[in-house]
């Protein structure tokens, strides 16, 4: 049992308050001032501020290296029968230590660069194993009908050459996935897969970078009922009625950042469109410090830090289905706690002092790792 005692709270739902979090079996037990918690490990937060752990909506950590490349099976351009949770690398995520910077969750992807290119699942981003680690399979199914995938398949010859290549792949594969299952068919793993996106058990998130694309795709799905989130999303615009996971802006060299239109951004927040900063578009971030830059960013550009710590907590466990365990600082949550020396969206010499990821401290920072029983 542990209880962070006096820290100012900020609960990734926008509520702030100066409480203890009592934390036990991994889960947070409760929250509020002056908790009873006789026995339990103390950890002193005075001065602090306390944090959900940040929710990266789609990254590539612990799936790409400059050897193993696992996340880019580009032999089909449509693969929505692929699972992110077997490209992952526990090991790998864990030596890059994104959990030094706050982020303790993260969907992983697989390539933006097939029109479908399969299934993101999410991850802890420390643990022993795979399992461990593992918070949901399935958590959203991945498309594309940005540039990506011509740049792959254009240079072969082969289809999707061009835009209208890649809408084409993605309605035939939607409306095979629709029809009616033939009994001598056999099994085929691709409308299997599809198919929960159609029965809305799984959302389907669209890579796209321009206010047309978006558009396009509203344009070609309107027959289906699919639960749609744009990703990449540069372009998006107050006109856009989806959730939009606006993908990183740290890249210096990328045109991206040109695309954006932050006033846009702003009337789609007061709308009550959902809006999630990460690290994804076409090529996926894979720096630790990415998904705090990138949130830093959109406080310049004068988001309240409040809003802004929603985009990275709550937002985006709310997007991958994960938001029973993780995002905030509530009853009954995991306890993914990060404690700050300042506030880090607008203090740039904060520092994380502790890391919690299911109770347990795992940043060394030569201080006593703080573990909930």
């Amino acid at each position: 049992m542990l209880i962070i005692r006096n820290g100012t709270v900020h609960d990734g739902k926008g509520n702030v308050m100066e409480a203890d979090v009592l934390v036990k079996d991994g889960r947070i037990s409760a929250v509020g001032p002056k908790l009873d918690a006789d026995g339990a490990q103390e950890y002193d937060a005075t001065g602090k501020v306390v944090m959900p752990g940040f929710v990266d909506t789609l990254n590539i950590w612990g799936c790409m290296s400059p050897v193993d490349k696992d996340l880019l099976e580009h032999s089909d351009p449509v693969t929505p029968e692929l699972s992110a949770v077997f490209a992952f690398d526990h090991e790998n995520m864990m030596r890059q230590g994104v959990y030094q910077f706050g982020v303790t969750c993260a969907g992983i992807t697989p390539s933006v660069m097939n029109v479908v290119g399969g299934q993101a699942a999410v991850f802890k981003t420390h643990g022993n194993h795979v399992n461990q680690m593992l918070v949901k399979e399935g958590a959203a199914m991945i498309a594309s009908v940005s540039a990506a995938p011509k740049g792959v398949y254009g240079p072969r010859n082969t289809a999707p050459m061009t835009k209208m290549g890649a809408f084409a792949l993605l309605l035939q594969a939607l409306a095979k996935a629709a029809g009616p299952k033939k009994e001598d068919a056999g099994y085929d793993a691709k409308s299997e897969a599809l198919k929960k996106v159609l029965d809305k058990e799984m959302p389907l998130f669209v890579n796209c970078n321009t206010g047309s694309e978006m558009e396009a795709v509203e344009l070609a799905l309107k027959d289906y009922d699919i639960d749609i989130v744009f990703t990449g999303a540069y372009g998006a615009k107050e006109q856009v009625r989806r959730s939009v996971v606006v993908g990183d802006l740290t890249q210096a060299i990328s045109g991206n950042n040109e695309k954006v239109d932050f006033e846009s951004l702003k009337k789609l927040a007061d709308k009550g469109i959902d809006i999630a900063i990460s690290c994804c578009g076409d090529v996926g971030a894979s720096g630790r410090e990415s998904l705090l830059w990138n949130a830093i960013l959109w406080y310049k550009q004068g988001f309240s830090s409040g809003d802004v710590l929603k985009m990275i907590t709550s937002v985006p466990a709310r997007l991958l289905g994960v938001d029973d365990r993780v995002g905030s600082i509530e009853k009954g949550k995991d306890a993914d706690i990060v404690i700050w020396s300042a506030n880090p969206l607008e203090h740039y010499q904060a520092v994380a002092e502790a890391s919690f990821i299911n109770g347990h401290n795992v940043l060394d920072t030569g201080g006593k790792d703080h573990a909930a029983d």
